[in-house]
């Protein structure tokens, strides 16, 4: 909403200057020779809509030109700020940006330097004499199309919505009276109920409700995981009006434009003063990624097999350790590397060979050992010498013992510590003895992180012309406790925030963030 206190400057018959005053509250404000225009301005020289005062993205307002030309010192421009002492040249008027008093946001005077010359109003009136009886036909007209208007645009709606056996014949065609009433198409989301209204218009007159939403969307999660919260934020009277309705963000009959809305509007409404909202939170103020993000936040998981993890953010390095349970040399396993089989066996690996892509987008599948790792480190679970080489299987510490006891009863003990201290822990952790154990020893659990960004979306498939060292750090690493995660700022190399600026992708928080969120983790 922009509250502008507009100052029309004006001179009398004797060139005396007056003043007048007029406060104007919209969200946006336009200028031009139409009837419907906020400030109209009736002179033949401005288009019918000229020019608008809005608030961008940036939070800034402008002057954005429609249908006219608007110019600062001779030369013209699209969108021009606001600013104090401004002044732009809209036709034949002069706007000026004066000193806003501190109710307003916004100060304008506009005054005409230009009037049309006389031989123009001569001509003007001359041209306004009324054809004779051409006054009683328009009456007539008029009134029989304000009937036909009535008839077809309020009555008909009206009754088949009133009258019951009305409205159950007309459920029945693909089309109803009351369809004049849609404001534009329906979203294609909705196109399968499209001609059915009362599938969210429950009560005739009234605004379509947020029960009327759930009604269908009923596994849909909420933005907050909190309930007394959730209430609190969007359904309070007073801070927002009469609180967020679903009807906020999803405009609906606005066909092709999307059912979601794409801007930050009303997500920096809260989180660009988050403790407002919630004085308890530990979020940290969000304005535009560009500009006003703090870092990114790791999620790692706190205990092999839980789902419960802790999220740490990247300016803390000092604990951005992945406890996974693998010996992982990421150096070792980028480019020319050597195979099982001697130096003569160099193979080239690249990061797709083990981080395999599914889904349109490209969810890295997890990594399994038969499928990508079997085929170089077979050798680790080769026992014995010359004919009497065996194998012993992968991933269960009970079936390997079992193998020893069947394949070598009598040396089971040195195979067993073999294995424990170059076969399996070649590439995997032991983990501490345990009293009573059925076995002599067990490999740490494997926990790898699957989901790093755990509050946020990452889609591989629309970076697939990067490369994965572009972004993953991997080439030096000598240690599965390193994560190779990007921060804030590799992104900010392809990424801005809501404005595009020079060879970098505009990006809104929905780039990144979904409003309904699924609170499957819990995350501290």
């Amino acid at each position: 909403m922009i509250n502008c206190l507009l100052i029309k400057i004006s001179h009398s018959t004797r060139g005396v200057l007056s003043r007048s005053y007029r406060t104007l509250s919209s969200e946006e404000i336009s200028l031009g020779r139409g009837a419907e225009c906020t400030i109209h301005l009736l002179d033949p020289r401005l288009a019918m809509h000229h020019a608008v005062i809005k608030r961008l993205d940036d939070g800034q307002i402008y002057l954005v030109a429609i249908n006219g030309e608007l110019s600062v010192d001779g030369v013209v421009q699209q969108n021009i700020e606001l600013s104090h002492g401004k002044l732009i040249r809209i036709g034949p008027y002069q706007l000026k940006v004066e000193p806003a008093p501190p109710d307003v946001d916004l100060a304008v005077s506009l005054m005409l330097l230009q009037r049309l010359p006389d031989d123009f109003q001569d001509l003007k009136l001359r041209t306004h004499e009324p054809l004779r009886g051409a006054s009683s036909f328009k009456r007539r007209m008029a009134l029989w199309m304000a009937a036909f208007i009535a008839l077809v645009f309020i009555g008909l709606p009206l009754a088949q919505n009133l009258i019951p056996s009305l409205h159950k014949t007309m459920a029945q065609l693909p089309l109803g009276f009351d369809r004049v009433w849609s404001p534009g198409h329906v979203s294609n989301a909705h196109l399968h109920f499209g001609s059915q209204c009362f599938n969210c218009h429950e009560v005739l007159t009234q605004r379509v409700s947020d029960q009327a939403c759930i009604n269908c969307h009923q596994n849909t999660a909420p933005h907050i995981a909190e309930p007394a919260l959730q209430k609190r934020v969007f359904n309070s009277h007073g801070r927002l009006d009469d609180g967020m309705r679903c009807a906020e963000c999803h405009k609906e009959h606005k066909a092709p434009h999307p059912l979601a809305k794409q801007d930050n509007n009303n997500c920096v409404k809260c989180h660009a003063d988050i403790k407002s909202v919630d004085p308890k939170t530990t979020l940290a103020d969000v304005k535009d990624f560009d500009r006003s993000h703090p870092d990114f936040k790791l999620s790692f998981i706190q205990e092999p097999g839980k789902t419960h993890i802790e999220r740490i953010a990247q300016s803390d390095g000092a604990r951005l350790i992945e406890q996974s349970g693998l010996k992982f040399p990421h150096s070792q396993h980028v480019g020319l590397v050597q195979g099982p089989n001697g130096v003569l066996d160099i193979r080239e690996l690249n990061c797709s060979d083990c981080h395999r892509g599914q889904g349109k987008e490209m969810r890295i599948k997890p990594v399994e050992f038969k499928r990508d790792c079997q085929g170089c480190h077979a050798d680790q679970l080769q026992l014995g010498l010359g004919d009497k080489t065996f194998y012993v299987p992968h991933g269960d510490e009970e079936n390997v013992m079992n193998a020893l006891t069947a394949k070598v009863p009598k040396d089971q003990t040195r195979y067993a510590s073999s294995l424990k201290e170059n076969g399996c822990a070649y590439c995997h952790e032991i983990a501490a003895n345990k009293k009573n154990d059925s076995v002599p020893w067990r490999v740490k659990k494997v926990t790898i992180n699957q989901d790093w960004f755990s509050h946020a979306q990452f889609n591989h498939a629309s970076h697939r012309t990067q490369k994965c060292e572009d972004c993953h750090q991997v080439a030096q690493s000598e240690s599965s406790h390193d994560v190779a995660m990007p921060d804030r700022k590799s992104c900010l190399r392809c990424h801005s925030g809501n404005s595009p600026k020079r060879k970098r992708i505009a990006s809104s928080c929905m780039s990144c963030h979904a409003f309904h969120q699924p609170h499957l983790a819990n995350s501290k």
